[in-house]
């Protein structure tokens, strides 16, 4: 063998770690640099191809059949048109990856964008660092009404983020009805009658586990927070925070319309409005289940949700916080009747 070869062989344990690791750092970040290129150049096809074909829904319709005819998933696609949104000319760099640039892309004032995308390159931040200086830009404050304030000159932000709320799905509570009763509460003022044999078995407050059939079966443990929890189907986005779905209970099918907790999308006839009701649409078209966790508001005894999307690759979007993040609502907490005749109109 050569000795110029011989040469360029780690000779101990420690010379060829440190080698390999050479080769495997560059080579992922390489990979990287392809994979952000790559999803640049997707994001301004798709991007450029809808700004041609301004019609309604066509853009929501393109990620859906671009998803089926690529075998690709609808929320990626979406991402890469917003990295090109929020990236127009993109400095490809080394040190900044893919989910440097989905973080990158929650910040809604490009001036903020991009000085932290400067500053994330120059100091080698790993996307862990990123995530929480992007959370400390997107606070927001809150008055006492709901409303939403920003800090004097920081351009737009995110809201701040809901704690999800969600129990298990099947789970109910047995209640006594107006005439003493044993029945079970299955949400949204509907309930389930015993028979006399079942209820001989049962007791008030106590929470059960109760399939599509009705076939019922005690819990050990269970507790107030795992009710009100189903699995839906999305009949229709009427508008960013509204949805109209479909629900199996036992012995019974209710359809109804649910607005998200805790956030409030612009006006529909908006341009953000659409945005944000094109969002949903995107993402509910590519969940395999949807969950639902449902909770009255106080003033007019209607129903609000927090919406669980899991999704074809494998991940989970809590939707109320993903509108939030991405800019596409703000917190609201305080509800008037005007709000909600706005959606029964719809």
């Amino acid at each position: 063998m050569p000795t110029s070869a011989l040469a360029s062989i780690p000779q101990t344990y420690p010379e060829l770690l440190s080698a390999v690791r050479c080769v495997l750092i560059d080579g992922q970040r390489e990979i990287d640099r392809v994979w952000v290129r790559s999803y640049h150049e997707t994001g301004r096809l798709i991007t450029e191809h809808i700004l041609l074909n301004e019609r309604a829904d066509y853009g929501a319709k393109v990620y859906h059949r671009l998803a089926r005819d690529t075998g690709g998933s609808e929320r990626r696609l979406y991402q890469c048109a917003q990295f090109y949104r929020c990236f127009p000319i993109l400095q490809t760099s080394a040190k900044l990856t893919w989910s440097h640039y989905t973080t990158l892309c929650s910040v809604e004032d490009p001036k903020q964008r991009t000085a932290l995308a400067k500053q994330a390159e120059r100091q080698g931040w790993v996307v862990d660092e990123l995530e929480a200086r992007v959370r400390a830009i997107n606070a927001t404050l809150e008055l006492p009404s709901g409303e939403v304030t920003r800090p004097t000159g920081s351009g737009p932000v995110a809201a701040k983020l809901l704690t999800p709320k969600r129990g298990l799905v099947g789970r109910y509570r047995v209640i006594a009805d107006d005439e003493g009763d044993l029945v079970i509460d299955v949400g949204f003022k509907l309930s389930l009658p015993l028979s006399a044999a079942k209820a001989r078995s049962r007791t008030a407050a106590q929470i059960v586990d109760v399939d599509i059939d009705g076939n019922i079966c005690a819990v050990d443990g269970g507790k107030p927070a795992d009710l009100f929890t189903y699995a839906v189907k999305v009949r229709r986005v009427i508008d960013g925070d509204t949805l109209e779905i479909v629900l199996a209970l036992p012995h019974l099918t209710v359809r109804l319309k649910l607005r998200l907790r805790g956030l409030d999308c612009p006006e529909i006839q908006t341009p953000a409005g659409k945005a944000a009701k094109r969002a949903v649409e995107t993402l509910v078209r590519d969940a395999k289940s949807v969950t639902v966790y449902t909770s009255r508001a106080d003033k007019y005894d209607r129903y609000l949700a927090d919406v669980f999307l899991a999704m074809n690759d494998g991940t989970e979007i809590f939707l109320n916080n993903f509108l939030l993040e991405h800019g596409h609502a703000g917190r609201k907490d305080a509800w008037e009747f005007a709000d909600w005749q706005k959606v029964e109109q719809r």
